[in-house]
């Protein structure tokens, strides 16, 4: 009987929303009499006991980490892995957070442990080996990998499960430790709450009904304020493609896409993206779909529902006014 543990990152927000859909993926993909286990660190961490009592888990292991904020993923990684380190763990699941990545690279060094990043679905093959099956060569393939380490370290993009739900009976067994005394090489300037690194983001992305997403067309002219004003003014979260997160303009919190984050709003307001299906595949379920872009033929026509073909910077002053 092994365990498979779920890391549930807690953030400025809570529990991190995804934290559920890979309670589902350790379900999925344990063998006669495995556990599933949650594990979650926070100065104030018992506050969440009922947030992380999802059906399926078998035990929580609640760390308190006086002095220790979310930033801190060197101290964070060493109370997690001094929690794991005489348990039977097989395999170590967390959300592909940037936070969380963060935190698991470390405890994957501290537990002398192999980790794949960024999978989306994991497939447990005829010899009981788990499969991490994940996009590559610039998400133009699929490949299967396979870690030889036990435990096995893996981050689970969003928008692949089902959310786990809450247990109807309560939380499961609980054990509680403190970590308190850790010494980190890293010393945190600042820390914004796991909020995101932006200022600007009115809403974190997985929450929002409405999303304002932009593209390489918002780093024309004065676009990219414009639309952070429409957003903060629609009461809508700031998301972005690709190129916006790599060119420094959103934080990777914000990113929409296969290698981002899966987002399932009510509508969608998509301006000056190309449309590349590494984009579109971000946004599931049946939102409404508005895009703004000045060529007709560009890839987002085909997904959007609504096409106007004009430039986002005068669509957005038209939103801005209040004539």
């Amino acid at each position: 009987m092994s365990e498979i543990v779920v890391f549930a990152p807690i953030t400025g927000q809570g529990v991190l929303p995804s934290t559920a859909e890979v309670v589902t993926a350790a379900r999925d993909i344990c063998g006669a009499g495995d556990r599933v286990i949650v594990v979650a660190a926070d100065d104030d961490v018992a506050r969440y006991r009922d947030a992380l009592s999802f059906e399926g888990v078998d035990e929580l292991v609640l760390i308190r980490t006086p002095d220790i904020t979310g930033a801190n993923t060197d101290a964070l990684s060493h109370a997690i892995a001094d929690a794991l380190e005489d348990r039977d763990v097989s395999f170590v699941l967390a959300p592909a957070s940037d936070a969380a990545r963060s935190v698991m690279a470390r405890v994957a060094v501290l537990m002398d442990a192999g980790m794949t990043a960024a999978v989306k679905t994991l497939e447990v093959a005829g010899d009981g080996d788990i499969a991490q099956l994940k996009t590559s060569f610039g998400d133009q393939a699929m490949v299967s990998c396979s870690l030889t380490t036990r435990p096995g370290i893996v981050t689970l993009l969003p928008g692949n499960y089902d959310a786990a739900l809450l247990s109807a009976s309560g939380a499961p067994s609980v054990t509680e430790r403190v970590a308190d005394g850790l010494v980190s090489a890293v010393e945190v300037l600042a820390d914004d709450g796991g909020a995101g690194n932006s200022d600007d983001e009115v809403l974190p992305i997985t929450a929002a009904d409405y999303v304002v997403c932009v593209g390489r067309g918002a780093m024309t002219g004065d676009n990219f304020e414009l639309a952070k004003k429409y957003a903060a003014k629609a009461g809508a979260a700031l998301a972005g493609s690709r190129p916006m997160i790599d060119n420094g303009w959103l934080p990777f919190a914000a990113q929409v896409g296969e290698s981002g984050t899966v987002i399932r709003p009510r509508v969608a307001l998509i301006l000056g993206v190309s449309g590349a299906i590494q984009f579109t595949e971000g946004i599931k379920g049946e939102p409404l779909t508005i895009a703004v872009n000045t060529d007709k033929d560009a890839g987002i026509s085909h997904f959007a529902k609504y096409l106007a073909v004009a430039d986002m910077g005068d669509v957005l002053k038209e939103l801005l006014s209040d004539v």
